[in-house]
């Protein structure tokens, strides 16, 4: 692995941004309205700054153990038995949100383009196509992110402008009138809307130059949170709050409104249903790239290639699990609390403080051999 070609901090950045703006934004002004009303965009910039502070840990993480993963390293800190529970955890993970991305994409798209196909079908032909770009390295992914990047955010903003003589900013009224008791309880609704973040404890290693994944986070998570705060406030100002909670997918809903003047496009919701299957192409395949890793690195293989179609099967018939689409939902809430916080904000954490504790890694910029050796 440590042959393969090394990526940039502009692809990180990419990468990053193209796997947090997936299926999360869908129903993010409905989520954030619920927990804070028209307060619901200011949750998306706390949690934005939240998001941005674990980052910066988990960069840190990975400058203080050059060139390994958080597979490698949390075995020396938490001890080689709890490091592997937790790596195995990391993977169970990982395939998860590779399974509710692909179920959410077929509910998406059966919703609004292809009625009349089997949930089993799209479902199978994503994870297959996304199979392809997985058997690759992870420079690969980073360039289709380069690329993805301009194709879903500039189409997506310039067809939203044209909704701005709809757009009634009243709706966001009364500012500031939410609780701060109440706003602190809606962080946990949010900051599972940013998850994929986490990847970098992966990714980072795989960097040409690693020290700069902090940088490059802290530009990905301004991104969102700008793209993020845009889309509840369009939302809330489109359709007001109380029929904002009453959508399923807000996001999709207000394309669904939106004229083209000179009916340059008429089914505007079509362009960007075709814009955001790319970006779930993109989403899908991280978390799906990330989990084959976490495995072959625990299995101290190399070629990671083989594992790809074997686990897209086991994706498969997760993702099927789930009846309908309140089913689906549920089952990722409870997901996001009982697996997205602990793996992607408290054991980050937790395991940098161990090793901080503990003096291990980095120390004065350069790299302590002595506590290294140690810990191995």
């Amino acid at each position: 692995m440590n042959s393969m070609e090394k990526i940039t901090s502009n692809q990180l950045v990419a990468i990053m941004i193209s796997t947090i703006i997936g299926i999360g934004i869908l129903t993010l002004p409905r989520t954030v309205t619920e927990a804070a009303g028209p307060d619901g965009w200011l949750l998306v910039l706390a949690g934005g700054i939240v998001v941005i502070i674990t980052s910066l840990i988990i960069a840190r993480l990975g400058i203080m153990f050059p060139g390994h993963t958080v597979v490698e390293y949390s075995k020396d800190v938490i001890t080689k038995p709890l490091g592997i529970l937790f790596s195995l955890g990391f993977f169970v993970y990982f395939a998860l949100f590779s399974a509710f991305e692909a179920r959410v994409f077929s509910e998406v798209t059966k919703q609004f383009l292809l009625d009349r196909t089997p949930t089993e079908a799209v479902v199978i032909t994503m994870l297959l196509s996304s199979s392809y770009l997985v058997r690759k390295d992870m420079a690969t992914i980073g360039r289709m992110g380069e690329m993805v990047i301009p194709l879903f955010i500039f189409p997506a903003f310039i067809i939203l402008s044209t909704a701005l003589p709809d757009m009634d900013f009243t709706n966001l009224l009364p500012f500031m009138r939410t609780s701060p008791l109440r706003l602190l309880a809606g962080m946990g609704t949010i900051v599972t809307s940013y998850l994929g973040f986490e990847a970098l404890l992966l990714f980072q290693p795989l960097m040409s130059r690693p020290r700069d994944a902090g940088k490059a986070m802290v530009t990905a998570i301004a991104v969102i949170t700008l793209i993020y705060t845009i889309v509840v406030v369009a939302s809330v100002s489109i359709f007001g709050l109380i029929e904002v909670q009453n959508l399923i997918w807000p996001a999709f809903s207000i394309y669904r409104v939106v004229e083209i003047p000179g009916a340059f496009i008429e089914n505007v919701h079509g362009v960007i249903m075709a814009i955001w299957v790319v970006a779930i192409y993109m989403t899908l395949s991280v978390f799906f790239y990330a989990a084959v890793t976490i495995m072959a690195r625990l299995l101290s293989i190399k070629e990671h290639s083989f594992m790809v179609l074997p686990l897209a099967f086991i994706l498969y018939f997760l993702a099927l699990v789930p009846d309908n689409i309140p089913q689906v939902y549920e089952y990722l809430d409870m997901f996001s609390v009982y697996l997205g916080i602990p793996f992607g904000f408290v054991l980050p954490i937790l395991i940098y403080i161990t090793a901080k504790a503990r003096g291990m890694g980095m120390k004065g910029g350069k790299k302590d051999e002595k506590t290294l050796k140690e810990g191995s």
